[in-house]
């Protein structure tokens, strides 16, 4: 974390996607821009749990026929800006940080989100050694249950995760991405996660959506502060929410300003929507947020 990376000249080079949610049966294409770095981000890899107690076991919870290794590839061959990733975690308090075990917790995540990986890796052959189908992970957890005696136990777990996964040759070309989601309450275990080894961690998914901002200028105020904790302009994302089933206390409007603002100032690197299920079939959020891009 230096002074040039948090004076730095950023230009929006990045936006990201979720896809979470049983009525998206394929990847919405229609909304890829002419933006350098496209991501897809398929959700979730959920924990297994023994009595409220994670085990390590992760299971994906999108459908594999509709996200098949085939499917990515295609995708990718046609849009050459695309990534995918798979986000480690899941939304809501059924689905915790809260291992039974610490030690066999991180062998097992290790190896059943290698395995997450291999399931496309293994079934297509690549067209040279560098293609993957999978490209990396993002961390997604809001709810985070931790013994108060060790308040490092998310940072040193996680972090062990994502350096044995980039470590291990059998996966370590799908480890090229890999992002945190944090929100307010739980930024404290992020913000720790991150400073231990920051060049483990390509992206910071903020999600501006679960607080309230009165105007752009509280918004850039909260994001700026944010640059400064982390150290860095150059990986944080703003992220909105087009899910309006469940109302966000975010002014939505205040934060698309606030972000209009931040570009002009050569500010921010990205922007992410949660989520394509709930974006469907008109994907207007996804147009009008890419729409910033352009206005420089």
């Amino acid at each position: 974390m230096t002074e040039p990376d948090i004076k730095a000249v950023v230009k929006p080079t990045i936006f990201r996607e979720y896809i979470v949610g049983e009525n998206i049966n394929g990847f919405p294409s229609e909304i890829i821009g002419d933006i350098p770095k496209f991501h897809f981000i398929l959700g979730f890899a959920n924990d297994t749990y023994d009595d409220g107690a994670g085990t390590g076991f992760f299971k994906r919870a999108w459908n594999f026929d509709d996200f098949s290794p085939t499917k990515v590839a295609n995708l990718k061959k046609e849009h050459k800006n695309v990534n995918v990733v798979i986000s480690i975690g899941g939304i809501g308090a059924e689905f915790p940080f809260n291992p039974k075990d610490i030690t066999s917790w991180t062998d097992n995540a290790v190896s059943s989100i290698k395995e997450l990986i291999q399931d496309y890796e293994n079934r297509l052959q690549p067209i040279n050694n560098d293609d993957t189908i999978i490209d990396g992970i993002d961390i997604n957890y809001e709810y985070i249950n931790i013994n108060l005696s060790e308040p490092t136990q998310f940072s040193t777990c996680i972090g062990q995760v994502i350096q044995r996964l980039k470590d291990d040759p059998d996966v370590s070309k799908s480890m090229k991405v890999v992002s945190i989601s944090p929100t307010e309450l739980v930024n404290f275990h992020y913000l720790a996660l991150y400073t231990n080894k920051p060049d483990n961690i390509d992206w910071i998914n903020y999600k501006f959506y679960n607080q309230y901002f009165r105007s752009e200028y509280e918004f850039i105020n909260f994001f700026n502060n944010l640059v400064n904790d982390y150290g860095t302009a150059l990986k944080i994302l703003a992220g909105f929410n087009s899910d309006t089933s469940t109302p966000t206390p975010t002014s939505q409007q205040a934060c698309i300003d606030g972000c209009r603002i931040l570009i002009e100032r050569a500010l921010l690197a990205g922007v992410f929507v949660w989520n394509a299920n709930a974006s469907a079939p008109t994907y207007s959020l996804e147009a009008e947020v890419q729409k910033l891009y352009t206005k420089e």
